[in-house]
């Protein structure tokens, strides 16, 4: 049985995974600058605030399926 190369797949996921990462990093940023500088801007906070929460959730889809491969890469070593 021919073994499956995931190498392409991880690299993929690794550099989606920091991107999302930057992003997310960078929004809750500009959320504690808002915070700070007391500005009134709720719907754009509000705004910030779910895309935060959408990145949080593609950053962990992402590690679980980083996770998922890493598995079935080890499992194909394995007799």
């Amino acid at each position: 049985m021919a073994q499956l190369d995931f190498s392409v797949e991880r690299k993929h996921i690794h550099e989606l995974a920091n991107h999302l990462t930057i992003i997310q990093g960078a929004v809750k940023k500009v959320m504690r600058n808002i915070d700070d500088k007391k500005l009134n801007l709720p719907e754009e906070k509000e705004r910030l605030a779910k895309a935060d929460d959408y990145l949080k959730r593609s950053v962990d889809a992402l590690r679980d399926l980083r996770t998922q491969i890493h598995a079935k890469i080890e499992a194909q070593g394995r007799p």
